[in-house]
């Protein structure tokens, strides 16, 4: 839209002059490019209102065009114009232009003060009133002061004046997102996310700005190394899988490589469809072989680049790339040239390597944790505050409230739970109870622990130490009152036990910042031979313990407590201390259970005389209440039910005598190995007696008659009460 011919004349003659003045005339005149005016002006001091229309319309004449069609280069060279001659001008300048000409990112581009613009555009009161109802708000979360003051003033006035409204509920989620983006990093975007938060709570945006907004989603860089046409595959899959977000980082990751393998060994199949079962083998053979870093695009981390593909890598690469072909031809999005499950299974000689190896902190170092953890003070925190602050105040303050960490590690010592598990316990999370001793009636206190739903199972209650229960309760008797914030996983706002300042605990603080604090209290390494000291081996800590308790939890029980829905997974968490196995099994006394020793006599004269030779007897059996002269007597299925056959000598004869008191008698000690009939018998079992006895009553003995035939059935059990328990036993 043009001036008109009038216009232009009014305004060629009003600015010939030396100093114009805008009369009642004039301004009928050129009521088009007043009146849009005159709302906005009569807000502002007079002098500063006139000034601005008189330069505004001076500019009007120049560009002989309205101002609501400047483009905002003309908007920006005027602004600044006003800058360079210090006119004060330029903010009222960019008001206008945000209200009336609808440029409402103009004020990213001028060095002007954007609480004072936006008070200019839409008027003071009601821009003071919006900040200080979200400062207010803040204070009571207990934000500090010198975040919820400029910071948050500075990012309110420019959310209003890139949504173009001073009304807090005219906001919008688009406007709010696209600012978010503009601002990188930096006190604005700082400011910017505590006014979400503030908006969020007052349920004007669904949900604030998260810190790591930016950081979301694969980097570009990371897209550009592998083939286009892949990559169009992977980030329609990754828009629709329901995976978990942690799980499909790691699962678009290795989707990435395999595109980059094709890249390199295949490049007429850089699309899906386009793979052949040959191609699939080739990539499973090629994965068997890999080396960190190869095909891995752009690889930050680069300690272990060159070196072998450890086994865990080169399943979970396999696995990935065969679901998603799986999901791919789930999907119908193509049609499958081979058995994903087939083709891409990987050997089984590789996933066997594969197995439960719970990274726990030995006994002496969780020990030492445990009574840092325990007895943590203020003073053992990093000090929070800028320079000047702490020269202020002689309090030492902490980044956390001092009671919000100790409940924090007395849930990590004691509870058992992953990380994210516990930044989302609720704040009402602990049930107290009391409970009765099943034998002696004794009352013992009960703590509960609910535990929010997680990636394998519903939300539960747990048996906790009551200690937890103390500590949850001392913080929750100091928190101050926090937003409810959006539950990720039921999708629910709620109240959160580890929120300060509207937000959650930092998700890398327990192991950045907390878990190295009490190393050092506790005089332990944050590194041992599994790797660094982290959150996540508190789990596998406790778990172990529990099941190597000396009333261990039932593998049943330790599943249920871990919130695991299978028990391999509960094997991945806890494993059977090698000492605890070195007890049981010496407790099971295997040797002893199944080889017994028998005290032998061996006649050394008979041997020597040439006796034994003919005949004679040499070797004695000590059955207690006589001996046994047969010399395979380990091998006679009598041993136990002597049937007093003839090589059966009692010691109350006179042979049985001699032998006591002869000289040249060497003792030694022979194993026996049993039956089971035989070891039951030798430990009691009279059923088992009366059985072996009937069962060997019309069997030979070595010397020819059976028991029957020699009248000893009923009495055949012979207890060999000399049976030695130990070959390192040693006979009276």
């Amino acid at each position: 839209m043009m001036l008109t011919d009038k216009e232009i004349a009014v305004l060629a003659d009003l600015f010939d002059r030396g100093s114009p003045h805008l009369t009642n005339p004039t301004a009928r005149a050129l009521h088009r490019l007043v009146d849009p005016l005159t709302p906005l002006l009569v807000k502002w001091r007079p002098d500063i209102a006139g000034r601005t229309r008189s330069r505004l319309l001076r500019r009007v004449h120049l560009e002989q065009c309205p101002y609501w069609d400047w483009d905002q280069d003309v908007w920006r060279d005027l602004a600044n114009a006003e800058l360079r001659s210090s006119s004060k001008l330029a903010a009222p300048m960019v008001a206008i232009a945000n209200v009336v000409a609808g440029h409402r990112t103009l004020h990213r581009d001028i060095r002007v003060s954007v609480r004072r613009t936006a008070g200019l555009a839409f008027g003071t009161p009601a821009v003071e009133s919006a900040i200080s109802h979200i400062q207010d708000t803040l204070r009571t979360w207990e934000v500090s002061e010198h975040t919820s003051g400029s910071q948050v003033a500075a990012a309110l006035s420019d959310l209003m004046l890139c949504s173009g409204t001073a009304t807090l509920v005219d906001l919008t989620e688009d406007t709010v997102s696209s600012l978010a983006a503009f601002y990188g990093g930096g006190a604005r975007r700082t400011g910017l996310i505590k006014v979400t938060r503030v908006l969020a709570h007052d349920g004007i945006l669904r949900a604030p700005v998260a810190r790591n907004t930016r950081q979301r989603g694969p980097r570009q860089e990371t897209l550009d190394s592998a083939p286009p046409k892949w990559v169009h595959w992977a980030l329609r899959w990754r828009n629709v899988t329901t995976i978990e977000s942690g799980s499909l980082r790691g699962r678009f990751a290795i989707i990435l490589i395999a595109g980059r393998w094709a890249a390199d060994k295949h490049p007429e199949a850089l699309e899906p469809h386009l793979w052949t079962r040959d191609i699939a083998a080739e990539y499973v053979a090629d994965t068997l072989n890999a080396t960190h870093g190869q095909w891995a695009g752009c690889n930050r981390d680069t300690r272990k680049t060159g070196q072998p593909l450890g086994v865990k890598g080169k399943v979970q690469r396999i696995d990935g790339l065969r679901a998603f072909f799986l999901d791919l031809i789930d999907w119908e999005w193509i049609t499958p040239r081979f058995d994903p499950r087939k083709a891409l299974a990987g050997p089984l000689s590789v996933r066997a390597q594969m197995g439960p190896n719970p990274r726990i902190i030995d006994d002496v170092s969780w020990a030492k944790l445990m009574a840092a953890g325990l007895t943590l003070e203020a003073v053992d925190l990093k000090r929070y505050g800028s320079a000047a602050a702490r020269a202020a105040n002689s309090e030492h303050r902490t980044y956390y409230p001092i009671e919000m960490v100790r409940a924090l590690i007395g849930v990590w010592l004691f509870a058992g739970l992953r990380i994210e598990e516990i930044r989302r316990l609720e704040r009402d999370c602990v049930q107290r109870d009391e409970g009765r001793d099943e034998k002696t009636g004794t009352p013992f206190p009960i703590c509960l622990l609910h535990v929010p739903a997680n990636k394998t199972s519903r939300a539960f209650s747990k048996p906790v130490d009551p200690l937890v229960g103390e500590l949850i309760e001392a913080w929750r008797a100091v928190r101050p009152p926090q937003p409810d914030l959006h539950d990720r996983k039921t999708r629910q706002r709620q109240q959160f036990l580890f929120c300060v300042r509207g937000e959650l605990i930092g998700l890398s603080y327990l192991n950045s910042h907390l878990i190295p604090v009490l190393c050092r209290k506790a005089g332990i390494p944050e590194h041992d031979s599994r790797g660094a000291l982290t959150s996540h081996r508190a789990r596998a800590t406790i778990a172990t313990q529990l099941l190597n308790a000396s009333e261990p939890l039932s593998l049943v029980d330790l599943k249920e407590w871990l919130g695991h829905k299978h028990y391999s997974s509960t094997r991945h968490y806890a494993t059977i201390l090698q000492r605890r196995l070195t007890a049981a099994y010496k407790k099971a006394d295997y040797f002893a259970r199944n080889v017994r020793t028998i005290q032998v006599l061996i006649d050394r004269d008979t041997i020597m005389t040439g006796a034994a030779a003919d005949g004679e007897p040499w070797k004695y059996y000590d059955l207690g209440e006589g001996y046994c002269t047969y010399d395979f007597f380990a091998k006679c299925p009598h041993r136990l039910a002597c049937a007093r056959c003839p090589f059966y000598l009692p010691k109350q004869s006179s042979s049985g005598q001699l032998l006591q008191v002869k000289d040249g008698i060497d003792h030694m000690l022979e194993n026996l190995v049993l039956t089971d009939e035989e070891r039951d018998a030798l430990e009691g079992d009279r059923n088992t007696v009366t059985q072996l006895a009937n069962r060997l009553a019309s069997l030979p003995t070595p010397a020819g008659p059976t028991p029957e035939a020699l009248g000893t059935t009923a009495e055949a059990f012979i207890a060999l009460s000399d049976l030695q328990h130990s070959l390192r036993g040693s006979p009276d």
